[in-house]
């Protein structure tokens, strides 16, 4: 099976249209037997006026669906799959047997094998015969079948260009009749197509289409994005529509509402009006899910930036954000100076050898909420891996970073003497003032910070007390 069949799957069993198609056409034909076994006029035709449906139409349909049915899926098993062209042969045999006797005039009596003495007289006055259009849809319904599971020809399938020619042989008929034109249900002097055949074979030729749903015509009808909600929402306006305005005018002319004039007029301004509501109807919808969209790139791109377990952003956010920041910098006028501080949480294995990986990521929890509250929320704040941590902040003086420092211990101080934990937060910082004219990468000045850091944490394994080093 295709990937596409694969990814539309879950769509095609919650609405299968082939089985639908199957399962009516089957009926309908049934009911068409059975009428002309027991002479029931409407169960041959709808109405008395009406064209009977040709018994040996209604063989064909069934055995149609029997052969759709069976050639749902593209692993059927060898029985299935030779029954099912089996049947399609035989459709196919007789849409040519009845072409050939309506072309070259041959008296071959294939739609006259069953109920003969009956199909002579017809309350129509017309002896029952398959209709032209009738026959040329076997044959294409039975092809398209035949070459169903075909590969395609430069991503065209012959299957789908078959049951195209025979929905639009089917809807004109169905259309001819609603409008009560004969010329679009019947050709010259043969018998026209029933209204109950076209119906059958309307059915049946879309659930031949969606007999390999993600694949050919079906992909944008069943996608699930964008395009696939603009085609099922536009298609069937795009096609009832017309039919319900034309039908609409014509009745009102019949009606003597109005004249030949206003009617075209009418049905002119009536269209506009539909596909204008149509085309911004769908603008606003492809507006909103477009913009849905882009709210969930915005998300997803956030999450990438994000460290799952503190919120601060990760190395990569930071690098990214960072150069952002570098190049901003690069412009003095502004008298924005940065600072960036690397900071490392002291005897973070001692706690994870001591208490536990849970107390330990919850030290670095409550270490970036210590950072978030010493920085301001325009400050960079970054988790860059393991127990280290970095920010990249704005000052506007050449103090500032003295100060940030100053406020960075003694939120730590305070934290320690307020949570009274099991273990205390200790911090090896280093502190670099960023020169823009020697520092032209985030790579470059993080090295430079974390050197600081290490004098500072060596400082500290020396006995000293905290110590935060300052480095130009």
């Amino acid at each position: 099976m295709s990937v596409l069949s694969t990814k539309f799957t879950a769509l095609r069993r919650t609405a299968r249209i082939d089985q639908p198609a199957c399962v009516t056409a089957v009926i309908m034909s049934g009911l068409v037997l059975l009428g002309w076994a027991l002479n029931i006029e409407s169960f041959k035709r709808i109405l008395p006026t009406m064209v009977a449906m040709n018994p040996i139409t209604a063989v064909a349909f069934i055995l149609l669906s029997i052969s759709l049915w069976l050639s749902q899926s593209e692993n059927a098993r060898q029985r299935s799959f030779l029954i099912a062209k089996v049947c399609a042969g035989l459709i196919i045999l007789i849409g040519l047997l009845k072409l050939s006797e309506i072309l070259f005039g041959w008296t071959l009596g294939v739609d006259q094998i069953l109920f003969t003495d009956k199909l002579v007289v017809d309350p129509t006055g017309q002896p029952n015969h398959m209709a032209p259009n009738t026959a040329l849809n076997f044959l294409l319904l039975g092809c398209a079948l035949l070459f169903l599971d075909k590969k395609p020809w430069h991503g065209f399938y012959i299957s789908d260009a078959l049951i195209l020619i025979s929905i639009f042989d089917s809807l004109i008929p169905i259309i001819g009749y609603l409008y009560g034109t004969k010329l679009l249900y019947g050709i010259g002097h043969f018998i026209p197509m029933a209204l109950p055949t076209a119906i059958i074979f309307l059915l049946l030729g879309i659930g031949v289409l969606f007999a390999r749903p993600g694949r050919g015509l079906t992909v944008p009808v069943l996608d699930k994005g964008i395009s696939g909600v603009m085609v099922r929402r536009l298609l069937p306006a795009v096609i009832g529509f017309p039919i319900i305005i034309g039908w609409l005018r014509l009745r009102g002319q019949q009606l003597n509402f109005y004249d030949n004039e206003l009617g075209v007029a009418l049905m002119v301004v009536a269209h506009i009006l539909l596909f204008t509501t149509l085309v911004w109807w769908n603008s606003f919808l492809l507006f909103r899910l477009d913009a849905k969209r882009r709210q969930a790139e915005v998300q997803l791109h956030e999450l990438t930036l994000t460290d799952d377990l503190t919120g601060l952003r990760n190395r990569r956010g930071f690098f990214l954000l960072a150069e952002q920041e570098l190049k901003l910098a690069l412009n003095s006028r502004m008298g924005i100076v940065l600072w960036c501080i690397y900071a490392d949480l002291d005897g973070l294995k001692k706690i994870n050898d001591r208490l536990g990986h849970e107390f330990g990521s919850r030290a670095i929890v409550q270490t970036a909420e210590i950072l978030k509250t010493t920085f301001r929320g325009s400050d960079l704040t970054a988790r860059l891996g393991g127990d280290e941590f970095a920010v990249l902040a704005v000052s506007n003086t050449l103090d500032g970073g003295n100060l940030l420092l100053e406020r960075l211990q003694s939120n730590v101080i305070s934290f320690n003497v307020r949570e009274q934990l099991p273990y205390r937060l200790s911090l090896s910082v280093g502190l670099m003032r960023v020169d823009t004219s020697r520092i032209t990468t985030v790579d470059y000045l993080l090295k430079e910070a974390d050197q600081a850091m290490y004098e500072n944490k060596r400082s500290k394994k020396s006995g000293q007390e905290l110590k935060l080093t300052l480095s130009n």
